[in-house]
C-alpha cells in the first residue's frame, strides 16, 4: 500500500461523484468502477470483481468485473458448488488464498485464475443494513496479498455496499 495510508481526499470525491451518477443499462456500476481504481492504486490487482448473493436461489451474481472478457459481469456461480463462496457465506469473514496451492484448493475456476497470471486471492465480505450482501474479490500474483491488506479491503467493501443494495430487495 502507499505511504499515504488508506484513502486520500480525491478517493472520497470519486466515490461521491459515482454515487451521484445513475447506473446506465449495460454499463459498469460507477461506484464499483471508482472503487476498482482506488483498489488498484492502493493494493494493486490484476482482477477486481464484485459478487452479490441471492441466498434464496443459492447464487452469487457478478455485479462488476475489471476484466469482463474473462469474467463477465453477467456471470453467476452456485454458492454450494464453490468452496470459497460457501466459506464466505458461512463465516462472513474475509479470506485470503495467498498462493497457488490455496487457490487450487478453494476455487473451481483455478485454471482461469492462473491463466490471468494470478495466484493470490483476497475475498472481502460486503455488508449492508445488517446483512451479508456479497463480496469483493481481488486477484494478483502469488503472495501479493497479505493479512495487512484485509483492513483496507474492509473499508473498500463498506464503501461498495450501496452498489449491492440496488435492486437487491
Amino acid at each position: 500500500m502507499t505511504a499515504t495510508g488508506f484513502f486520500i481526499p480525491s478517493d472520497l470525491e470519486a466515490v461521491a461523484a459515482a454515487l451521484a451518477r445513475p447506473r446506465a443499462a449495460g454499463q459498469a456500476d460507477p461506484l464499483l468502477q471508482a472503487l476498482d481504481g482506488i483498489a488498484q492504486r492502493e493494493m494493486g490487482h490484476r482482477l477486481f470483481t464484485a459478487l452479490r448473493y441471492d441466498m434464496a436461489a443459492g447464487l452469487a451474481h457478478r455485479l462488476y468485473s475489471s476484466t469482463p472478457a474473462v469474467y463477465p459481469a453477467s456471470g453467476s456461480k452456485q454458492i454450494g458448488n464453490a468452496p470459497a463462496l460457501r466459506e464466505m457465506v458461512a463465516t462472513g469473514q474475509p479470506r485470503l488464498a495467498a498462493n497457488a496451492d490455496a487457490v487450487r484448493r478453494d476455487f473451481l475456476d483455478a485454471d482461469a485464475i492462473f491463466a490471468l497470471g494470478c495466484a493470490s486471492v483476497l475475498n472481502i465480505p460486503v455488508y449492508g443494513q445488517g446483512r451479508l450482501l456479497g463480496q469483493i474479490n481481488l486477484l494478483h500474483d502469488a503472495d501479493h496479498y497479505q493479512p495487512g491488506h484485509i483492513e483496507f479491503g474492509k473499508y473498500l467493501a463498506a464503501l461498495a455496499a450501496p452498489a449491492f443494495m440496488i435492486d437487491a430487495g
